[in-house]
């Protein structure tokens, strides 16, 4: 029986865990890594349209700008995105995070924090990747 939190939960992350779902499925195929990064930004940061009309805000357009064509982004949740890199380890997410933090200062967003889950090191199933993502979560600039 669920109880009204994981029901909520559930619903919460039902699209971040089903183009996890796809990740995994793909990456298991192929013997791949991917990552998943957190990233929240400072509530200082006004939230805009930001996914929909770019501006001086946390945009949506500049995370598609600086990542690959195949890269996952899901987003804005509240001052949440989800950044689903397929066949990327943790070397590699290492970089992206270095990237997001460039982005935060070179756009004045304040302090950023990234969190990084890898598949299958961190979880075999989304919610694992989702939680470990979550809890990892460290300041730009530290």
């Amino acid at each position: 029986m669920f109880s009204f939190g994981e029901k909520r939960k559930k619903k919460k992350f039902k699209s971040e865990i089903e183009v996890i779902n796809g990740e995994i499925d793909r990456s298991q195929r192929f013997d791949f890594n991917f990552t998943i990064l957190t990233v929240e930004v400072s509530h200082s940061i006004p939230r805009g349209l930001s996914k929909i009309l770019p501006g001086n805000v946390v945009c949506f357009h500049l995370f598609k700008k600086h990542y690959r064509s195949y890269d996952k982004i899901i987003g804005p949740y509240w001052r949440r995105y989800y950044i689903v890199l397929p066949q990327t380890g943790r070397p590699g997410a290492n970089i992206a995070k270095k990237r997001i933090a460039g982005l935060a200062e070179e756009h004045n967003w304040g302090n950023v924090s990234v969190g990084m889950a890898v598949f299958p090191e961190d979880g075999k199933d989304p919610n694992a990747l989702l939680e470990k993502a979550m809890g990892e979560i460290a300041m730009f600039p530290p």
